[in-house]
């Protein structure tokens, strides 16, 4: 994936997510969590939390974009936060999810 492919997809990414926080009345208390998942583990989070957002890459360029994501929402939002990642071909998600919006 080429740099600007990825920081096309992080800034829809970023729309998206910014949406999801007015449409789903986020307080200044709530903050989404970043994941880079597999499919099994993004649907482990659609079955806890609401709303998950996610979008899809390839494994090369996935950590790219979530650099890419990462630092977009830092200058943004400071109570975002990036979870725990571990480098495999099998995560090709990177997911958001609020700890306090429960199902």
């Amino acid at each position: 994936m080429g740099n600007k492919k990825i920081a096309q997809q992080a800034k829809e990414f970023l729309y998206e997510l910014n949406n999801a926080r007015h449409e789903y009345s986020f307080s200044s208390a709530d903050s989404w969590i970043f994941s880079e998942a597999t499919a099994k583990e993004k649907e482990k989070l659609e079955s806890a939390y609401y709303p998950v957002l996610y979008t899809r890459c390839d494994p090369e360029g996935l950590s790219e974009l979530a650099g890419f994501f990462i630092s977009a929402v830092a200058d943004g939002a400071e109570n975002s936060k990036k979870g725990t990642s571990v480098v495999s071909k099998d995560r090709v998600f990177l997911v958001a999810h609020c700890l306090t919006k429960l199902k």
